[in-house]
């Protein structure tokens, strides 16, 4: 479990992967029930983590239903919060509502601050993804209250930069960039690179949308060379993408074309054909602004190609 930790915390997921397996058979050998859903909820984490929601929402479930049999609240409250995370990336609304607010209810037993304090947040999450903001902010001012008085910095960040996502989707955008900010003095105060780098992004886009695309160009350059190092290939080629728009309104067609020549190179190696399609259409518009015309046209057969149906 260790070893399967250490390769974790380094993005090593797929090395990871089987310490855990060979975690879960030992505790069965062993008839460890404890350990069992331990293992079982890394392994649905880093399933999750990989894109890999059937695979999480099995291995999850297990753990719910042994933990559920073997009457252990804390155990079976960390699984659902990982089950409702599966459950939103599935598209299981209603499911994932249902784990969070039975993991709120089993941590409130426990008198588990940090436990009830997560639940919130990620019901939050899963509020404002239904279009309620209102509803959303209401919990997030619970949760970053209750995370201040514990002196959490990790969940005061988490609850500030959903506060700053609510304000977008309220079109405060003034009041979201003084939410980010704080949610980025936070991440830096943490040393988590992650979060900061994903606050930078959201950052570069209100620039972007409010017209100052030098400001944006600044973070998005600082997320792109975090997301490197966290070999975050998905995260770099989205950033690369957003470097590419900046770069156009900032009126560098060139520039532009570069950034998204480098994103078209990682969508393709990830197999992202939908993505692949939206960067052919804008190193097309980066084309057609240099004025190469032909260069233009063929870049956008190419993202016909692929939006049409197989």
């Amino acid at each position: 479990m260790r070893i399967g930790d250490l390769h974790e915390v380094q993005n090593h997921l797929q090395e990871a992967l089987p310490y855990y397996q060979r975690a879960l058979s030992a505790f069965r050998v062993k008839k460890n029930r404890r350990g069992e859903v331990m293992a079982l909820v890394r392994i649905g984490t880093l399933r999750e983590r990989q894109g890999q929601y059937p695979e999480a929402a099995a291995a999850l479930r297990e753990a719910v239903s042994i933990s559920s049999a073997g009457g252990d609240d804390a155990l079976r409250a960390r699984a659902l919060i990982s089950m409702g995370l599966v459950s939103g990336a599935l598209g299981r609304a209603a499911e994932a509502r249902e784990n969070y607010e039975e993991a709120a209810t089993l941590f409130q037993r426990l008198r588990d601050r940090q436990g009830y304090t997560e639940a919130l947040i990620r019901l939050a999450g899963l509020t404002l993804a239904e279009a309620r903001p209102e509803d959303a902010m209401t919990l997030l001012q619970t949760a970053v209250m209750d995370a201040k008085d514990r002196d959490d910095r990790g969940q005061q960040y988490q609850a500030v930069v959903l506060i700053g996502d609510v304000h977008v989707r309220q079109g405060e955008a003034d009041s979201a960039r003084a939410r980010y900010e704080e949610a980025l003095r936070l991440a830096e105060a943490q040393r988590d690179l992650r979060a900061e780098a994903d606050t930078r992004i959201r950052l570069a886009k209100l620039h972007f949308v409010a017209g100052r695309p030098a400001d944006g160009i600044a973070m998005a350059q600082r997320a792109l060379a975090l997301y490197q190092s966290l070999r975050d290939r998905s995260r770099e080629a989205d950033t690369l993408s957003l470097l590419g728009s900046l770069y156009q309104d900032h009126g560098n067609p060139t520039l532009a074309a570069e950034q998204h020549v480098r994103a078209l190179s990682l969508y393709r190696a990830l197999r992202d054909s939908m993505r692949e399609a939206a960067s052919l259409i804008n190193l097309a518009a980066a084309y057609e602004a240099q004025g190469a015309q032909e260069d233009a046209q063929e870049t956008q057969k190419k993202a016909i190609f692929l939006l049409q149906p197989r």
